[in-house]
């Protein structure tokens, strides 16, 4: 949008080339760049910024053909150029960094286009290296069409030539039948479409700005845009129509075939361009649409296909006018370049959209990944894959079908999401009968792909027929396996063809390993007893880390057996600059589901630490343990402790208090609590303190300091005074020693975990232990 202010402010003058290498670099927040015509064999540049003009001398002259230089390359070949860094560059053009002390690390060249014909082309350069994204490239290009089109017009009105026809004001300059409002749109025209094609989040909202701001953009009375419906039956596009378009005709509308039955079908299924000047002419060609333009109140339209930078068209810009038009050859040199802007928005848009859907798979891929490691059986396996009832990673359908025991050789459904009950012919294939790439035979012995279905993929018929009739035209079978054994397999069935790519397919394959893991805990845990103890041991088993600058100790104390399991745990999770993060919880609760919580727990809040402070981390499982936990209560405590710079940040989640010794103080706690987790507190508190070398942190959970008959501040209170008389040897000791004083001929009603830090000189290595429960 500054880009168009800025030539719509400006006459073309000789300016006109500086005015648009300075927006281009400023739209781009560049260091500098040069704008280049070419003429003949010859490639001249007109204007540059961030240049000497001993620099731009140093390289000689430019001549097409040279492969040696960025900018006569992209001249010679019409395709762009991307340099990321500067090993890049030196890499592929040595003879520039020859030639030019810059201190650049990232450029791009990129040809200047207009009315297919190529101008000359665009440089540009930063001092970072630049990765360029695909929507960086698309932004960029775009860019140039702007620039291109207004170098186009400044051509003409100042009279360069460049060796592709005469001036403005030669003869000949101006082809006959133009009229001055046939003339290129002004930037002012222009500025409108342009703010709509930047300023939409999502291919809907960009493609109802363009048929609002489309015809104004050209002087014309009406516009609409089609989008073609990837992966739709028989090739299907959406309109969008101006929203003052007759609303009996509008709602006529709203789909069109990519064929011959409409202008816009036609444009995009083969003919490029329909132009229809007049009523007579739109009679001749679609008689069943007359009707319609009429009553519309259109005279003539035209119908441009829209085409991305692969040459793949994508949709249609459809425009009509109150009068008959003739169409002379520079209204259409304009139609045309404002259909690129339009397809060049439209690709964006789409880049956009691709990358947002993506992400947002990847993030529920992990929310999966995450569930089924706290799987506890066969259902919770199910419920973790298939998330309230929709396939996993955006597929239109799935299966879940694990060996039978009566029957090895064979697979049963246990669980299926979009599946049409027909596909059991699909998956056991009648004795006889053509082999099918998604029997059971197969899918349990090696991943199939199935980008598309043909004659050669399906070669059964009834199959293939099944298969289409169920509109899922890409296929994904996964093998599920643990070591040799075979379990079963995953399906997953997608709409449109060419659906997953090779960063999909690995994703896909971490989902079916982890899947695998998940069903081979299940089948083997007899009770949710065992499952309990299989749970805690799997959690805590682990050694902790290796710290700079903390000795860390841990343990972990089953209740008694009469009293069953509990969800008490802990972690210590490394972090960037020498950071660490101690956290210890508490799931109410002594059965299957409150060591399966604690599992989800200690997994949601490992994903959440590098990210996230103690305050927010614990604001995170709040809502993770209100969405997706039915435990009445969890208690948390997030301890971040940052030796480098002397300090301790924490927050509590109605957890008891973490108590702090300093050299020379006895034991203090850290008291400022928050309610517990499960409450949704929309904001929760975070508090730092100093932490000095020699200082030493306790953190616990409440089977350490509660007994029957006895208040907590009592159990507090012991519990401080074993901290202040213990040695502060080291944290192994100071554990061992708080479990032996606290617990000594105490029955174990509760389970009990507790994490014990020593602070030392910054380069110590942590002395790591997790010792038996002591004797008593």
């Amino acid at each position: 949008m500054t880009v168009l202010r800025a030539f719509a402010a400006a006459p073309a003058d000789e300016e006109t080339p500086r005015l648009a290498i300075s927006q281009a670099v400023a739209a781009l927040h560049a260091a500098g760049g040069v704008v280049a015509l070419v003429h003949g064999d010859r490639v001249e540049p007109l204007a540059s910024q961030g240049f000497t003009w001993l620099q731009q001398a140093a390289c000689g002259p430019l001549r097409v053909g040279d492969l040696s230089l960025p900018l006569t390359r992209a001249a010679t070949t019409g395709e762009p150029v991307w340099l990321a860094s500067r090993a890049e560059a030196e890499r592929q053009f040595p003879r520039l960094l020859e030639l030019v002390s810059r201190d650049e690390r990232a450029c791009a060249v990129v040809p200047l286009r207009a009315a297919g014909a190529l101008l000359g082309v665009l440089g540009i350069s930063w001092d970072e290296p630049h990765e360029f994204s695909a929507s960086d490239r698309e932004l960029l290009l775009a860019l140039a069409d702007i620039c291109a089109l207004h170098l186009r017009h400044w051509r003409f009105d100042v009279g360069v030539d460049t060796g592709e026809g005469a001036p403005r004001g030669a003869p000949g300059a101006t082809p006959e039948g133009a009229s001055a409002a046939q003339l290129p749109p002004s930037a002012v025209a222009l500025a409108p479409l342009v703010q709509a094609l930047t300023g939409s989040d999502s291919i809907e909202d960009l493609a109802r700005a363009i048929a609002e701001q489309g015809a104004a953009a050209v002087g014309a009375a009406f516009s609409n845009i089609a989008v073609l419906e990837p992966g739709a039956a028989g090739g299907t596009a959406r309109l969008y129509h101006l929203s003052s378009l007759v609303p009996q005709v509008a709602e006529r509308y709203q789909t069109i075939s990519v064929d011959g039955s409409t202008p816009l079908g036609a444009a995009m299924s083969g003919r490029g361009e329909v132009w229809l000047g007049d009523l007579t002419q739109i009679g001749a060609q679609f008689p069943a649409l007359l009707a319609d333009t009429a009553a519309a109140g259109l005279a003539a339209t035209a119908s441009l296909a829209l085409v991305g930078r692969g040459g793949q068209v994508i949709g249609a810009l459809g425009l009509g006018w109150e009068s008959p038009q003739a169409f002379p050859a520079a209204q259409r040199d304009e139609l045309r370049a404002v259909a690129q802007l339009v397809a060049d928005a439209l690709v964006r848009a789409q880049l956009l959209a691709t990358e947002r859907a993506a992400l947002e798979r990847s993030e529920r891929l992990h929310r999966i990944l995450t569930a089924l490691v706290a799987s506890a059986s066969l259902s919770e396996v199910t419920s973790a894959v298939l998330v309230d009832g929709t396939a996993p990673y955006d597929a239109a359908a799935a299966r879940l079908a694990l060996v039978d025991d009566q029957h090895p050789d064979a697979l049963v459904t246990i669980a299926a999401v979009g599946m049409p009950d027909e596909l059991e012919s699909v998956w056991r294939p009648a004795p006889g009968a053509a082999p099918s790439p998604l029997s059971d035979a197969r899918l349990s012995v090696s991943t199939v792909y199935l980008p598309s279905l043909t004659d050669r993929v399906v070669p059964d018929p009834d199959a293939r027929a099944a298969l289409a009739r169920a509109g899922l035209r890409c296929w994904i079978g996964l093998p599920l396996r643990s070591g040799s054994r075979t379990l079963g397999a995953l399906v997953l069935a997608f709409s449109e063809e060419d659906a997953l790519g090779p960063t999909d397919l690995t994703a896909l394959s971490d989902l079916g390993a982890a899947l695998s893991e998940a069903i081979s805990r299940a089948v083997e845990r007899d009770s949710d007893h065992d499952l309990a103890v299989l749970v805690q041991r799997s959690l805590l088993a682990e050694p902790l880390p290796e710290l700079s600058g903390l000795q860390v100790s841990a343990r972990y104390l089953p209740a008694d057996a009469r009293y069953g399991i509990g969800g008490d745990w802990y972690d210590a999770i490394p972090l960037t600059d020498g950071r660490t993060l101690l956290m210890i919880g508490d799931v109410a609760g002594h059965d299957a589901s409150a060591a399966v919580a604690m599992g989800q727990i200690r997994a949601a809040a490992r994903a959440l630490a590098p990210t996230h402070g103690p305050a927010r981390l614990l604001e995170g499982l709040d809502r993770f343990v209100t969405a997706t936990s039915a435990q009445a209560m969890v208690t948390v405590a997030a301890v971040l402790l940052h030796p480098r710079a002397g300090s301790l940040t924490y927050s509590l989640a109605g957890h008891p208090p973490p108590l702090l010794r300093r050299p020379g103080s006895p034991a203090t706690p850290l008291d400022r609590v928050d309610p517990p987790l499960g409450v949704l507190v929309a904001t929760r508190a975070q508090h730092t303190v100093k932490l000095a070398p020699g200082s030493t942190l306790v953190l616990y959970t409440d089977g350490l300091i509660e007994r029957r008959g006895e208040s907590i501040d009592a159990g507090l209170q012991r519990l401080a005074a074993v901290v202040d008389d213990s040695p502060a040897a080291t944290a192994d000791h100071l554990c061992a020693s708080l479990l032996n004083r606290c617990l000594r001929n105490v029955p174990r009603r509760d389970d009990t975990a507790v994490i014990c830090a020593v602070m030392q000189p910054t380069g110590a290595r942590v002395q790591r232990s997790r010792t038996s429960p002591p004797p008593g």
